[in-house]
């Protein structure tokens, strides 16, 4: 069996469905604040991501789950019996599909539904890795910086609807950090302040704060559990 690519997970599946009349362009618009389903009329539900990004909810509705983009998974792993259910909350407008479980089941080898998890599980655990490297020895503020980032280069814009509350959450840290993180980068220009947002004013700006390359996914908070 041929590997799946780990930088296209989702469309690899995707396009295994096609055939049975699965089309990227009937796809769903996601609004900023909106919930990714778990289930359709009891059925265990698959969302597949396009565009767009999420985070993703964990114990107590702390988004401390780190984020899903373009070609992630969301409930994948428990609509396989292998995980948690799995819920997330769109940081931006995105693009999305959802399958049942059943029709994965049905319409996809076993043999590809197994790699598509181990696919799945490398991607996130590589990316781990490099949230770990990267923010051993930033600040709060620089993390908060390539975090905001992060959203921005996955397709976010400049525009993300997270509260302090929630930011604090993804990064692990506490929202009197995140407050005082948030004036700093105010006070040099590279963000605004909105009700439930915050706004890229400077992404240049933005960059040299974080004084370091950002990745292109932020999971920190996994090493919560």
């Amino acid at each position: 069996m041929r590997p799946m690519s780990m930088s296209n997970l989702a469309r690899s599946l995707l396009s295994l469905l096609a055939v049975q009349g699965l089309d990227e362009g009937d796809a769903f618009n996601a609004a900023p604040g909106e919930r990714t389903a778990l289930t359709r009329d009891g059925e265990p539900l698959v969302t597949f991501i396009l565009d767009g990004v999420a985070a993703r909810i964990g114990p107590n509705e702390t988004l401390s789950r780190g984020l899903a983009s373009s070609d992630d998974l969301i409930n994948f792993d428990a609509v396989l019996g292998r995980g948690e259910k799995e819920v997330a909350l769109w940081l931006t407008a995105g693009r999305f599909h959802t399958v049942p479980a059943r029709r994965l089941v049905q319409r996809i080898d076993r043999d590809t539904l197994v790699e598509a998890t181990l696919t799945d599980l490398r991607q996130r655990n590589a990316a781990l890795q490099a949230e770990l490297g990267r923010h051993a020895d930033l600040k709060v503020t620089q993390r908060l910086a390539a975090l905001i980032l992060d959203v921005h280069d996955q397709g976010g814009g400049d525009t993300v609807s997270l509260r302090q509350s929630d930011l604090a959450d993804l990064m692990a840290v506490r929202r009197a950090s995140v407050s005082t993180a948030c004036t700093e980068l105010c006070a040099a220009g590279a963000l605004r302040l909105r009700r439930g947002a915050i706004q890229i004013a400077d992404v240049e700006a933005l960059r040299e704060t974080t004084a370091a390359p950002h990745s292109t996914v932020t999971d920190l908070a996994r090493l919560r559990g």
